[in-house]
């Protein structure tokens, strides 16, 4: 998201149910420039109990997990977002 340029905020994708070579073409195709892993085959949504996909998690700088659903859209995503920067900022958090 261009609008959250400058901001301490990462995106990163896990990829846990595609073949590598197609999560490559999705990267390509959606334009994806943040880290996109693959990780199929790793036990991923075992090991963190993920039982539906996709699934969005909104990490905050404090390492508490502030959203965690299967969907929002765009304008949802970047309202979370702000409200866990600001919550980082009245807290003093890195």
């Amino acid at each position: 998201m261009q609008e959250m340029e400058g901001k301490p905020v990462r995106f990163i994708s896990i990829n846990t149910m595609n073949p590598e070579e197609q999560v490559n073409v999705e990267v390509e195709r959606y334009k994806m420039d943040y880290p996109v892993y693959y990780g199929r085959g790793q036990n991923i949504n075992r090991d963190f109990k993920v039982e539906k996909l996709p699934r969005l998690i909104i990490v905050g700088p404090d390492t508490m997990i502030y959203k965690d659903v299967l969907f929002l859209k765009a304008e949802e995503l970047k309202a979370e977002i702000e409200k866990v920067l600001l919550k980082g900022k009245q807290t003093n958090l890195p």
